[in-house]
């Protein structure tokens, strides 16, 4: 105890960097898991759950309320299936307006992830997709983001990694991005990060932001825990120096700044989805849902039926006619010239021959 009051603890909560009271909040934890029979499931290891008591600031009634909702949820939504559950069949489409993806790492590791939210209409953006399809599809990026990406980038790095690096550019933002139906888009997104998927995100730059945005930072800040809110910076268009102390200018889009244009991938950065989960394996989760949707693929494709080969038609030979024979001239015989015994009996066979057959 100081003058001032309570110490702050300066441990970061992550694994490896306990303190003492750190690590009783996390084994009384994991043993009232166990003991109240809330969940067996190998995934919810210890950096698993330090995660909600890193969201609660380590007080134990908060972080078990918020794991038993979690819970509650993933039954709900069929979270553990949803890499593969969730087909989210105009996503495709929707992404040609809402322009965003994982691009890379950034320089230590973790998965960089980028987006343009004021690039789009949401009017237009909700004839293509809807809320619910929304939804979906934000869980199930969050489940491969933990499952497929972060373990991918641990083994590049030979390190934990278990955190992102999100940069939003907002150019193009006005005071009509602020209708109903965009605030109800944004609090999806941030609902179920904050609720479902806590301290995911390591840093969070919000560049291009115009002097109104703070009018609209205002709107959204109550919705963003104050431990998520210190994490986000908001500049303007003179953010790349800043930028590049974290991510390597070669893994920035060049239209934000950087060197990167994708140029081998269609539609360029925003759809290339590069990075180590395209060359390490996931978790055994990860690599379980991987292995279901590719027999899933298999199943979906046509088998090659064979084409009928159209029987051979047959032509009819035409078979000649035996001329009839004139009777002999009597008068030939007596002029000497010699009589064909049978000649009027001549018939003309021919032997059946069947198409398609090689000769014999």
């Amino acid at each position: 105890m100081s003058w001032f009051g309570k110490k702050k603890d300066k441990h970061t909560g992550f694994m490896g960097d306990l303190s003492g009271s750190q690590q009783e909040a996390l084994d009384e934890f994991r043993k009232t898991i166990r003991d109240s029979g809330l969940t067996s499931d190998t995934r919810y290891d210890d950096y698993y759950l330090l995660r909600f008591l890193r969201a609660r600031q380590f007080k134990l009634d908060k972080a078990l309320k918020m794991f038993k909702d979690f819970l509650d949820w993933r039954v709900e939504y069929r979270a553990d299936e949803a890499i593969v559950l969730y087909k989210c069949p105009n996503i495709p489409e929707a992404r040609k307006l809402y322009q965003h993806g994982y691009h890379g790492v950034d320089r230590v590791g973790r998965p960089f992830y980028i987006d343009q939210p004021c690039k789009f209409d949401i009017d237009e953006l909700l004839q293509v997709v809807t809320k619910d399809e929304l939804y979906t599809y934000y869980v199930r990026e969050y489940e491969k983001l933990l499952h497929i990406r972060f373990p991918a980038c641990s083994a590049l790095t030979g390190t934990k990694i278990e955190q992102s690096f999100s940069l939003l550019s907002i150019e193009g933002f006005t005071m009509g991005k602020l209708k109903e139906k965009s605030r109800e888009f944004v609090k999806i997104a941030i609902s179920i990060g904050r609720d479902y998927y806590p301290e995911i995100m390591a840093k969070m730059y919000i560049v291009n932001a115009p002097f109104l945005f703070k009018g609209a930072w205002a709107i959204f800040k109550p919705f963003i825990d104050e431990k998520t809110r210190d994490k986000i910076s908001i500049v303007g268009s003179g953010f790349q120096k800043d930028l590049f102390k974290y991510v390597d200018p070669s893994n920035v889009p060049a239209e934000l700044g950087g060197k990167c244009v994708c140029a081998d991938c269609e539609g360029g950065c925003f759809f290339s989805d590069k990075g180590p989960w395209h060359e390490y394996p996931g978790d055994e989760f990860g690599e379980a849902a991987k292995q279901q949707l590719l027999e899933e693929e298999k199943k979906d494709d046509p088998v090659p039926v064979p084409v009928p080969v159209p029987a051979p038609v047959v032509t009819p030979v035409p078979v000649p006619v035996p001329m009839p024979v004139p009777a002999p001239d009597v008068s030939s015989q007596s002029a000497g010239v010699p009589d064909v015994p049978g000649l009027g009996q001549v018939t003309v066979q021919m032997d059946h021959m069947q198409l398609g057959s090689p000769p014999g």
